[in-house]
């Protein structure tokens, strides 16, 4: 079918509006590459320029001086704890509210979604009193625990979404096989939610790995603080190390977009069937 001339007009606008809108998200990347390869002095004289020359020196310092292996080693420990503990739970918690009949179970949902109605930084003083009782700051449970209760709303939002839209005679067929609750959850609720479970596990993660306010304020152990803190100590008190800075923020970026190319796939189809068929 031929298009009017109208329609290949709007067709070329779409593709140029979305060429630079992906420029423009690409383009600080690219950008920060590059500078982690020039001097300080270059860096001021050749801003958008190619690197005179192309030294690995950046990045020694970041590794050597800069600690950015101790840091990269504690986000992990945070970031996989805070991810696997809400998944987990988000999962099974979804599973009986979506799935289970019984009265409270959209009273519950509601509440669980009300969490995201609560801003991180409404929750600061309170945690941070009661970390201080509890004897839990400058440890990684005192950020561990605050990620995995921000998280657990947004994970129940979209995993419940996504179970809703599951079939009940699959469960009543296995129920009927003999299949108990357990293993109706294990062998074919869960194999079927793996989309919404993996994005609700990366959405989770690079929330976690890019945070700067609770590690900021709950750790103040320097061998405990994790990447984003970490990149403060390129920042003297007269100067700052700024290509070595931007050298450890590529390296702090490189999980988070190598996690999210791998699984972008699960991650838009557990958010449009979480969002839409909820």
């Amino acid at each position: 079918m031929k298009r009017s001339t109208s329609e290949n007009i709007w067709l070329v606008i779409k593709y140029v509006l979305l060429i630079g809108f992906t420029i423009l998200c690409i383009y600080p990347l690219v950008w920060l590459f590059l500078s982690s390869f020039k001097t300080n002095a270059e860096l001021y004289t050749n801003t958008w320029g190619l690197p005179e020359q192309w030294s690995m020196t950046n990045y020694v310092n970041a590794v050597v001086k800069g600690g950015v292996f101790r840091y990269f080693g504690n986000s992990v420990i945070i970031a996989v704890s805070a991810v696997l503990v809400t998944v987990i739970l988000a999962t099974m918690a979804s599973y009986a509210i979506a799935r289970m009949h019984w009265k409270l179970a959209n009273l519950t949902h509601s509440i669980f979604l009300l969490g995201m109605m609560i801003p991180i930084y409404a929750l600061v003083i309170p945690l941070f009193s009661i970390f201080k009782g509890m004897g839990l700051l400058d440890t990684h449970l005192a950020v561990i625990i605050p990620q995995i209760a921000v998280g657990f709303p947004m994970a129940i939002f979209i995993i419940c979404g996504f179970m809703r839209s599951i079939p009940t005679e699959l469960e009543e067929a296995a129920i009927i096989d003999g299949c108990t609750v357990f293993q109706c959850f294990f062998k074919i609720i869960l194999p079927i939610a793996k989309s919404s479970v993996v994005t609700v596990a990366v959405v989770q993660f690079i929330n976690v790995w890019n945070d700067l306010l609770l590690p900021r304020i709950f750790l103040t152990d320097s061998s405990k603080m994790t990447l984003p803190v970490g990149l403060t100590n390129f920042q003297a008190m007269y100067s700052t190390d700024y290509v070595g800075m931007i050298a450890a923020v590529i390296i702090t970026i490189i999980p988070s977009v190598v996690v999210y190319i791998l699984l972008h796939k699960q991650i838009m189809e557990g958010m449009v069937a979480g969002a839409v068929k909820g």
